[in-house]
Order: C-alpha cells, then sequence, then structure tokens
C-alpha cells in the first residue's frame, strides 16, 4: 500500500482525524496508460493506494478557494482500491479496474465477467455466443498472456447439432471388344500343315462367353478353313445412396462408415501372423462448432474407397487386394437447416489395348482380321449433401413411437393359426402384424 501525506505526517493525522464511517466504494475503469481525474470535495489530506503496481495517483492541490483532484493512472491490468481522506469528511473509497489494451477495445460489447487477481484472470457469466467467448479469452491472453486463466464461463446456444447427410454414388460403364480367329489346315498324306490365329480366344476380349460370335467353317477335301468373328459391347448404371443421421456435441466429432472392413495379414514376431483390418466404402467424419445461435461452422471430411483387385500383391502366396481412394477435407458455415453440396469427387478409369500379329495387323482393312481391340472406360462420381439442424432433448416421460409397434401384435391364442387357417380372410399382412 502506497499512502501520500499532505498537511501532516502519518502518526499525527491518525490521531487528529476522528472516526467516520466509511463510503461505499465507487467504480472506475481505464485503460492502460490513461489517466482520469477524479475531483475531491473539502480540503485533501491523505491518499492511499492499496496496489500501487496497477495504478497510480497524482495530488493536485485546490488554490483560490477551489477544492482539490486526484489523477488516476493506470499502469497493469488488475483491480486495486484507492481511499481518499479529506479534512472533516468521511473517506471516499473508488474500486479502480485497469482494463488491458485488448480487453479496453471489446468493452461494451457483452461477454463474461473478466476479473483479474495478481497474475491470474477468472472468466465468469455468460458468453452469447463462441466468437464473443473467443474475443473474451484473447483479452486475457493479451493482458496476462496464456495459460493464466481460471474459463468459469458458459456460452448461450444449444450444444448438440444434428447432420442430416445424403451420400450418393453414381457409376457408369462402357465396354467394346472386337475380335477375329481363323483356323486353316492342309493334309497330304503324312504331312499336315495347319495356321491358326486365337487372338481373340486367348488373352484377348475379357468377357467372350457372353459376347457375340459368329462361327464360319469351309472344308473342301483336305482343305479347310475356319474363322470366328467375337464382338461384344456393353453399358452399365450403378447407384448407390446412403442417409445418415448424425449427431455430435459443438466442438466434437461424429463418424458414419457405410462399406466393411478388409482383413489383411501382418507379419509380427516370431514368425507369427496378425490380422489386421483397413476399412473401406463410404465415410463421412463431420465435427460441428456452433458459432452463435444459428449459425454453425461445419468441418467435413468425405472419403470413399473401393477394393482394387487389379492392383493387387502377392504375400507369402496370398493375394492382398490395393485399396483406391477418394478424399476431401473442407470447413464451411451454415445457418441452422441450410444446406451445401460437396461435388467434384470424380474419378474416370480408360483403358484400350490392340493385340495383333505384327506387320499383317498394321494392314487396313485385311489387317482387322489379324488383331483385336478392347476399350473400356467407368465413370464414378460422389456427392454429398450436408445439413446441420440445432436440436434440444426430447422432454422428459414423453412416448417415443418405434418402428413396427402398430403393427405388431401380442401373442394371443389365434395368432399365426388363424392366419394359417383362414388365408386373406385375416386382416393381418403376416401372421403376427396387422396391416
Amino acid at each position: 500500500m502506497k499512502i501520500y501525506d499532505t498537511i501532516f505526517p502519518l502518526a499525527l493525522s491518525a490521531m487528529a482525524v476522528p472516526v467516520i464511517s466509511m463510503a461505499a466504494p465507487n467504480e472506475i475503469s481505464l485503460g492502460m496508460r490513461e489517466q482520469q481525474s477524479m475531483n475531491v470535495a473539502g480540503t485533501l489530506e491523505r491518499i492511499a493506494v492499496a496496489d500501487p503496481e496497477v495504478a497510480d495517483v497524482l495530488m493536485v492541490r485546490g488554490s483560490d478557494g477551489k477544492s482539490g483532484s486526484v489523477i488516476l493512472v493506470g499502469k497493469t491490468p488488475g483491480s486495486t482500491t484507492v481511499t481518499v481522506w479529506s479534512k472533516g469528511l468521511a473517506p471516499a473509497i473508488w474500486r479502480v479496474t485497469v482494463l488491458g489494451d485488448l480487453q479496453d477495445a471489446l468493452a461494451g460489447q457483452g461477454g463474461p465477467d473478466l476479473s483479474v487477481r495478481g497474475k491470474t484472470a477468472v472468466l465468469r457469466g455468460q458468453a452469447s455466443s463462441v466468437i464473443v467467448h473467443a474475443g473474451t479469452s484473447a483479452a486475457v491472453s493479451d493482458a496476462i498472456g496464456k495459460g493464466k486463466t481460471v474459463d468459469m464461463s458458459t456460452i448461450d446456444s444449444p450444444g448438440v447439432v444434428q447432420i442430416d447427410v445424403k451420400i450418393v454414388e453414381f457409376s457408369k460403364s462402357v465396354l467394346k471388344e472386337v475380335g477375329f480367329d481363323f483356323g486353316a489346315s492342309l493334309k497330304r498324306g503324312n504331312f499336315n500343315f495347319q495356321l491358326d490365329s486365337n487372338l481373340a480366344t486367348n488373352g484377348g476380349l475379357s468377357t467372350v462367353s457372353s459376347a457375340f460370335s459368329l462361327v464360319n467353317t469351309f472344308s473342301r477335301g483336305s482343305y479347310s478353313l475356319a474363322n470366328n468373328l467375337r464382338l461384344i459391347e456393353g453399358n452399365g448404371l450403378a447407384r448407390v445412396l446412403a442417409e445418415p443421421s448424425l449427431t455430435a456435441l459443438s466442438g466434437q466429432s461424429a463418424s458414419f462408415l457405410a462399406g466393411g472392413e478388409l482383413p489383411i495379414p501382418q507379419s509380427g514376431g516370431l514368425g507369427t501372423t496378425t490380422i489386421v483390418y483397413k476399412p473401406f466404402g463410404i465415410g463421412l467424419t463431420v465435427s460441428p462448432t456452433i458459432l452463435s445461435k444459428g449459425r454453425i461452422a461445419l468441418k467435413v471430411a468425405p472419403e470413399a474407397s473401393e477394393i482394387d483387385y487389379s492392383n493387387a500383391i502377392i504375400l507369402s502366396g496370398v493375394s492382398i487386394p490395393a485399396i483406391t481412394t477418394r478424399r476431401a477435407d473442407t470447413t464451411v458455415e451454415l445457418g441452422d437447416g441450410e444446406s451445401f453440396i460437396i461435388g467434384g469427387l470424380v474419378s474416370r478409369t480408360t483403358k484400350s489395348s490392340v493385340k495383333k500379329i505384327p506387320l499383317i495387323g498394321d494392314l487396313p482393312i485385311i489387317g482387322s482380321f489379324f488383331r483385336n481391340l478392347s476399350y473400356s472406360q467407368d465413370d464414378k462420381e460422389l456427392v454429398i449433401i450436408v445439413t446441420p439442424h440445432l436440436v434440444q432433448a426430447i422432454a422428459k416421460n414423453v412416448p417415443l413411437p418405434l418402428p413396427g409397434e402398430e403393427q405388431e401384435q401380442r401373442n394371443k391364442a389365434s395368432t399365426a393359426w388363424g392366419s394359417y387357417l383362414l388365408g386373406d380372410l385375416v386382416a393381418d399382412e403376416v401372421p403376427g402384424f396387422s396391416k
């Protein structure tokens, strides 16, 4: 404590001033490196500052019948008490709060109450949103540094977010293949000459069994000629739809996976083998954060993966397929009930191969009988629609309907037997369930 005397030493002044009841303290706020002049009634005798490191005072004496004044100077963030004694009057008590630079700039915008005690700050009360709370926390760090705060405040917003998700995967495949086989043979006595082309049959077309096949055979005497034309064209479409509904606390994560887990052998110690499961399919991880009433920041990480046997590896005689993955990660800000679409997760695989007999297969028109063509293209597109909602818990003792509750019947003597004997005359969809 620091005491300033204006007329007498402290001991004499204490003897001269009678005991007077203390007045209620006045609340005064000022920023760092700021000053404020306070008028004092009567003749100023002395001033006491409880913590001179937080705030200091300068005394201005009165003259020509005018009362003196006290200039308060803010030094560091915190709170202290200044007591002023005037001759013949009750002591005046000022509760002085010095605000940090950022705290002073955010003053008047609401938020939790911030009080500094020495080198520690305490947050109390309620913040209207996460943004307001973040601003107050930044003001605390600016005033006393990080890691020196006791946060006892709350945020005025529902803490549960329900995320409705629609996941659509659309795939399209095209296949075109054509190949030509021929064979010629000539037999003279014990001599047999044979010429064959099996490009379409052996290693040519991938779906020979389902292809269109045109076989022609010509034979005359010891000479025979056979040819086989194979053609196929295919188109395929597929659509996969998933509609999960996820619920998560603000600031927490929720995940969803529609697929499976692939067992992969992995060598362990001492010659042992362990099994590690790798997930695959359509997955989604969401992390909602409630910014304010009706505003949600949503981090979304969708992923689509599938088993790829074409890139499999052989390990200890076991074929282990690869996993093809498409992954994205984004953060958006939405209102309650608003939706956004994640697209662009498109993949296209095009394969084309030509197998031919050297030289002859390069000839126009005639060369088409000595080569085959295989062409395929696979297109896949993944679209995700996400809609967040702020939700509240269901009230206590509210009856909740369950699926199938209205149709299910309790067991009785006529259950199942009546439907068995009378068939469609009984108003039951199936035995034990009403329509």
